[in-house]
């Protein structure tokens, strides 16, 4: 009995450090005051996080501000936007100030106002200016700031039609200009809702969401300067709406949303070498339509929809500790790949004591752990079924790499 006692502590404790610890963590931090919402909107100024508009479990939509502290973990409510209540709006940073605008009046359907006002918050005067209206009527548009200008594209537009559009709005001259659609992919008609985009390097990146009734998984690059869309290397988990996305270390972070079910998975994507690498799952209630902002290399991501209904709670994911080591994948090698036989070979050519090698599914469950004790080693995938999975090599400190591999 005390035998198999300490047999069950070792696994227990060896499990915890296998699976438990990673460089990077969802850690949960202080709910936003005001209730439970999803399609909230949101945006960082400075060290501070702000939050306004969405649609709560009874059906009420807002127009309420809050601004979160991070460095103290508190929030504060601050002027209301004055205009409409809404959810599905979009949200940016530029120049210190906040910017709001779009969304629909209607907290259910398609009965309600599809808007194209857009404001300007002061954080040091606490007051919102109406701003030039955008030229299209648009919620559930992907949204985000690069190169001193924001910018706005797709959604569901003032016809309740899934739009291609891209707008940039120059906060210098008060003006927005139409820029050019988003391609989309050949079996669709272009038109895209519920996406996400976040800015790297003066590029935005931009994908997900649905199209013509499809959820999508396509993952674009799109830069201001050339006007052009590159099309990357897909998004590995599902095709999903109402995801969120924030950029950390200069790595574009995605995540979360629906596919039809709800899912809690956490993704960085290296735009360097085009690939895409799991991280963790997320440490709450899965859920889609969050909102979400970063503070420095510090993502914040909370409230949404989950099954049990709208969420209120708040988490941040901390990403400064390994993702340097991340960046450079080219010590992992595996092969063959796709693998048709019962075999598969790893290879790290970094010199190390001792690593281990975790096989994640899509959706980042533990499939299987092995002990890595050679610069070249073999894998039994016995039990693994046909499939896309992600092979990572970790210390007891940190992530140092990780891989798609797909099983035939």
């Amino acid at each position: 009995m005390i035998k198999n006692l300490k047999t069950g502590l070792f696994f227990f404790f060896l499990s915890l450090s296998l699976c438990g610890y990673s460089s990077w963590k969802w850690t949960k931090v202080h709910a936003l005051d005001n209730g439970k919402r999803y399609e909230a909107t949101g945006f960082s100024i400075n060290a501070k996080g702000y939050v306004s508009c969405g649609v709560d479990t009874n059906n009420n939509c807002y127009n309420d501000l809050w601004e979160y502290d991070a460095a103290f973990d508190y929030w504060t409510q601050k002027a209301n936007l004055p205009a409409n209540y809404r959810r599905g709006a979009y949200g940016f940073e530029l120049n210190n100030q906040g910017y709001l605008g779009g969304g629909t009046t209607d907290p259910t359907s398609t009965l309600g106002t599809i808007l194209n006002d857009f404001w300007m918050y002061d954080p040091i005067l606490n007051t919102w200016t109406a701003k030039a209206t955008c030229p299209t009527s648009v919620y559930r548009a992907a949204c985000t700031s690069c190169t001193g200008k924001g910018y706005v594209m797709c959604g569901v537009n003032g016809g309740w039609g899934s739009s291609s559009d891209v707008y940039e709005y120059n906060p210098t001259t008060n003006a927005w200009v139409y820029k050019t659609t988003f391609p989309g992919l050949a079996t669709s008609s272009g038109g895209r809702d519920g996406g996400i985009a976040t800015s790297a390097n003066n590029k935005i990146y931009f994908g997900m969401g649905k199209d013509d009734s499809f959820f999508q998984n396509d993952w674009w690059e799109y830069n201001p300067t050339t006007n052009a869309w590159v099309q990357k290397s897909n998004f590995p988990g599902t095709g999903r709406t109402g995801a969120f996305a924030f950029t950390l270390n200069g790595m574009p972070c995605a995540g979360m949303g629906s596919d039809g079910s709800y899912n809690n998975d956490t993704w960085w994507y290296n735009t360097t070498t085009n690939t895409w690498n799991y991280t963790t799952s997320f440490s709450g209630v899965a859920r889609r339509g969050v909102v979400c902002f970063a503070i420095g290399n510090v993502g914040y991501m909370g409230t949404g929809k989950s099954g049990g209904g709208s969420k209120q709670d708040f988490y941040k994911l901390d990403a400064d500790v390994g993702i340097e080591d991340l960046k450079n994948n080219s010590y992992l090698t595996l092969y063959p790949n796709p693998v048709i036989g019962n075999e598969f070979t790893v290879e790290y050519t970094q010199p190390f004591n001792t690593l281990i090698i975790q096989i994640l599914s899509v959706d980042g469950k533990m499939i299987k752990t092995q002990e890595l004790t050679n610069a070249s080693q073999t894998i039994d995938r016995t039990g693994l079924s046909k499939g896309v999975y992600f092979v990572i090599i970790q210390n007891k400190q940190q992530v140092v790499a990780t891989k798609k591999i797909i099983l035939l």
